[in-house]
């Protein structure tokens, strides 16, 4: 032990006569001893006491080149090495040149900009839990500014500041969890302030180990987030009260996926089809929907995934018991910030009382519409039918005369009625349709080649001007040429002296306008209202039925017929269909 103590004296007196700094290594990789030059370098001998040479010099990859920890900050530095036999065993000894240049010192204007700038927690402690630096942002955070935090742990700074005792109490946990986790370790830590509230810290710590596996460095950094806490707590709160209402809510609401698979189903699900959410979320609604509902549904899904938007659809759901219930639901797709739709939201009610009323309004609305009827009808039969039983009076009581004539006129009247009788039969009875893709341009054509010969003899000309564009409507193509060919010929009566009539088609507001415009006596104000009206007509032959089957049509195409009519100068009918 004495011989080694010589030597010691002997090699420290040696480094000491160096014009570099000099640091002794032993074995151990503890320091053994400095030279005044490096005490100089780190200004304080007692930063040293017990540390290793990995705790202070940070080697680059080069080998060469290197970072000293001082008491006060970072150095760069020059780094030579090598071997001193010391009395039996050999010590490692390195040469430090400051490379003046590149000087990283926190004392130094830019790098402790560049650290106090930072709107950040950084700290760096020793394996001790000591610390060797906190920036400025540490010194305001814990109502010290302008403190030095070297050499302190978190155990010393509670003494001096109680008021945050339990966070430096829960550094020194985590602190612990990290070093035993020996992996980086990310959490978040709070801070109290005076005026009640509390600052959120997302907070990442490093640990750094020497060779031989003991604690080296702990390194902390922490950025604050209490904004993103408190908009997460709102959030958490603005989703409970969602979900509360949600649950208390008489509406059945519903959450899906892009495909219309339920996520999440309300508990009214059972008020309304007598199933628990259970039994809906996973799938989708397809399975329990009326056949009949099922295009409805569809197309409205598809609207929704175009974007964001809302669409509102109506359909049945069928109870668990086996009947289906009448359903209305008012959609919203919500899209990320791509635009991209991600989610579904529905909001379902019960339909069923709504869609009895409306089926009564109909039976009643039908009633009215008979009764109507039927007064017309009584009075435009008991005309011709007077005739007839007038004619059949004179046969009894005249063998003398001219029947030929008496049965033109008898046919005549029987054919009205046959007429009256036939039209009425197409407004009451259901007819079997052939909905299918069909151009306006050919059943335009169609109808002007058919009409073409009477046209020529009434000294009327139709002329036709449609857009080269027109799309296909789905429509039952028969119906629509009888519309069309009931609103010309209507024009052609109106000339008495001939004249133009002009077909033109073209798209507004994605509905196709079919216009068909005549040169004819036009119709006074009083008249127009009254369209459609059954046995109401400006003709002298007419029934009054063409229009309102006409009307009826339109609607069945989910369409419309306007006129305008100006006495004396014409009418514009237009037929409105949609695409």
């Amino acid at each position: 032990m004495e011989a080694i103590t010589r030597d010691m004296k002997y090699v420290q007196d040696f480094i000491d006569q160096l014009s570099e700094a000099v640091v002794l290594v032993a074995p151990s990789m503890n320091i053994a001893a400095v030279n005044q030059h490096f005490l100089e370098l780190t200004e304080d001998a007692a930063f040293l006491k017990g540390k290793s040479i990995d705790e202070i010099i940070l080697r680059h990859k080069d080998g060469e080149d290197g970072t000293l920890l001082t008491a006060k900050g970072f150095i760069s530095v020059k780094i030579s090495e090598g071997l001193l036999p010391v009395k039996g065993d050999f010590y490692r000894y390195f040469i430090l040149k400051e490379q003046p240049a590149i000087v990283h010192s926190c004392q130094e204007p830019l790098l402790k900009t560049l650290m106090n700038i930072v709107p950040d927690f950084i700290g760096i402690k020793d394996g001790n839990g000591r610390f060797l630096f906190a920036n400025e942002f540490v010194g305001k955070l814990f109502e010290l500014p302008g403190f030095d935090f070297t050499g302190k742990t978190d155990a010393d700074l509670a003494e001096i500041k109680p008021f945050f005792r339990d966070v430096f109490q829960y550094c020194i946990e985590t602190d612990e969890q990290v070093w035993q986790a020996k992996e980086i370790v990310r959490c978040e830590e709070f801070v109290p302030a005076r005026d009640g509230s509390t600052r959120f810290f997302d907070v990442y710590k490093i640990p750094v180990f020497n060779p031989d596996g003991s604690r080296k460095n702990l390194l902390v950094f922490g950025r604050e987030v209490t904004e993103k806490i408190e908009s997460r707590v709102l959030l958490e709160e603005s989703e409970a009260r969602y979900r509360l209402l949600a649950e208390n809510a008489m509406d059945m609401i519903t959450t899906h996926t892009m495909d219309g698979t339920y996520t999440y189903v309300s508990p009214a699900c059972e008020t309304l089809l007598g199933r628990k959410a259970e039994e809906l979320i996973g799938k989708t609604g397809y399975w329990i929907l009326h056949p009949d509902d099922e295009d409805a549904a569809r197309n409205s899904h598809e609207q929704l995934m175009e974007g964001p938007c809302t669409a509102t659809v109506q359909f049945r759901l069928q109870h668990k018991e086996g009947h289906f219930v009448w359903l209305e639901t008012s959609c919203k797709s919500i899209a990320d910030n791509t635009g991209k739709v991600v989610e579904i939201i529905g909001v379902t009610r019960d339909i069923s009382e709504r869609k009895k009323s409306e089926e009564m309004l109909r039976q009643s609305d039908k009633l009215s519409i008979v009764g109507q009827l039927a007064a017309s009808v009584a009075h435009e039969i008991r005309n011709p039918l007077t005739s007839l039983k007038g004619f059949i009076q004179l046969f009894q009581e005249s063998e003398q005369l001219d029947a030929a004539n008496y049965y033109s006129i008898m046919h005549k009247e029987l054919n009205r009625i046959d007429q009256i009788m036939g039209q009425l039969l197409l407004l009451a009875k259901p007819q079997a349709k052939s909905y299918k893709k069909t151009s306006l341009r050919e059943l335009v054509e169609f109808v002007e080649t058919l009409l073409q010969p009477e046209a020529l003899v009434q000294n009327v000309e139709i002329q036709s001007d449609l857009c080269e564009k027109l799309p296909l409507i789905t429509a039952e193509e028969n119906e629509l040429k009888q519309v069309l060919i009931n609103v010309v010929k209507n024009a052609m009566d109106s000339m008495d002296k001939g004249g133009l009539i002009s077909i033109e088609g073209k798209m507004i507001d994605d509905r196709i306008h079919l216009t068909i415009k005549d040169q004819g006596c036009g119709i006074p104000a009083d008249r127009l209202a009254r369209l459609g009206e059954p046995f109401y007509t400006t003709k002298e032959k007419g029934t009054g039925l063409g229009l309102m089957v006409s009307s009826k049509i339109m609607k069945e195409h989910k369409g419309e017929l306007k006129f305008h009519s100006e006495e004396g100068k014409g009418t514009t009918v237009s037929m409105i269909l949609p695409v």
